[in-house]
């Protein structure tokens, strides 16, 4: 039983690292958007007002980046669906109970009385090696997004050109 609750205690901590580094990449890429070229005040920026807020605002703002920018808006959910997928693990592994069903098995359940089986989420190494796919194609998504509009210009950068 020591073994199956190390394990589960080392599959939450590479989800709520994942979690983090998906809001990182994020928070990179809004301090970056607002203050360009990279300078002191896009990390104070960055430290000061972005990691305040909370992982859903940071991506909605992110979402709205991407659309002022008229990226491919099919690239845009694809990102998105991953950050999600990324986010809601997060959440649940973050929020909810953790119980022992056996002596291998180990899951988490939602906080309230009556509950489901939508309501419980098994913690296994497919579950840390799915969430580490959509980490990887939220980060390359949204790497993707910065470069383009850090060789591109934003909006306003290329509509100053063009006049």
């Amino acid at each position: 039983m020591i073994k199956e609750i190390e394990k589960f205690k080392r599959n939450i901590g590479d989800i709520l690292r994942m979690g983090i580094d998906v809001e990182t990449e994020l928070e990179f890429f809004i301090s970056n958007y607002f203050i360009k070229p990279q300078n002191a005040k896009t990390f104070f920026f960055g430290d000061v007002i972005v990691s305040e807020l909370n992982f859903e605002r940071k991506k909605y703002i992110f979402r709205k980046i991407c659309e002022r920018e008229k990226f491919d808006e099919k690239e845009i959910k694809k990102t998105i669906k991953s950050i999600e997928y990324v986010q809601q693990i997060r959440n649940k592994v973050a929020h909810w109970d953790s119980e022992r069903l056996s002596e291998d098995t180990i899951q988490l359940r939602k906080r309230k009385p009556h509950t489901t089986v939508k309501d419980t989420l098994k913690i296994d190494e497919d579950l840390v090696k799915k969430i580490d796919k959509e980490r990887k194609n939220a980060i390359e998504g949204i790497r993707k997004f910065y470069l383009k509009y850090r060789r591109e210009g934003t909006i306003d950068e290329r509509r100053k050109i063009d006049r």
